[in-house]
């Protein structure tokens, strides 16, 4: 049923986040998919310095943990530092983790920073870092905790498309579980921007 769901929500995902962007990444035992699209794409949405975003996102590690987020923020420009971003909101989670799954509600908290220019036409390069928090009252069912942190850099090398490298730590609690560690690892992919 899971994979169904999953299957399901990343198809529609990657044909109504296309606008913004789609991507996948990878490394010996992981496979995550993810979209996200922005207000920035939307005329009918901008009316202020705020630009909103959702984002889904799927992560595969060794067929026996799953995890299928959906999530809104809001995003705004840092005042006086050219090139950041920040952006806060929340985000549903559902982890799977054999016979086990935690439902959480985590906020989210993520800052973006574009590198300036480079000289001798290096190609845009920026770097992001993300944290993801719910704590039990946030967390549904026999769930206890959630917590994500996750780091990347990513250049464009063609228009439009970028390679990424990054590390994310995902800590998924429930009831009676002596390990929360859902995953550690870094990953590297690929991202399509419109």
């Amino acid at each position: 049923m899971f994979k169904k769901i999953a299957f399901t929500a990343l198809c529609t995902s990657a044909l109504l986040l296309a606008e913004s962007g789609v991507g996948i990444n990878i490394n010996d035992e992981d496979l995550e998919i993810e979209g996200i699209i922005d207000s920035r794409n939307l005329a009918v949405l901008q009316t202020s310095s705020t630009i909103f975003q959702a984002d889904l996102n799927f992560l595969n590690i060794n067929s026996d943990r799953k995890l299928f987020g959906a999530g809104f923020g809001a995003t705004n420009k840092l005042e006086g530092v050219e090139g950041v971003e920040l952006t806060f909101g929340a985000k549903y989670v559902w982890a799977e983790m054999g016979d086990e799954s935690v439902n959480a509600l985590p906020l989210m908290a993520k800052i973006h920073y574009d590198f300036p220019p480079l000289r001798f036409n290096i190609p845009p390069v920026s770097l992001e870092a993300k944290a993801l928090y719910a704590p039990t009252a946030l967390s549904l069912g026999d769930s206890e905790k959630y917590s994500e942190f996750r780091l990347s850099a990513d250049i464009e090398m063609i228009e439009n498309v970028k390679i990424y490298a990054g590390y994310r730590n995902i800590h998924a609690g429930y009831k009676d579980m002596e390990n929360d560690l859902f995953d550690n690892s870094f990953y590297g992919g690929l991202k399509i921007t419109y």
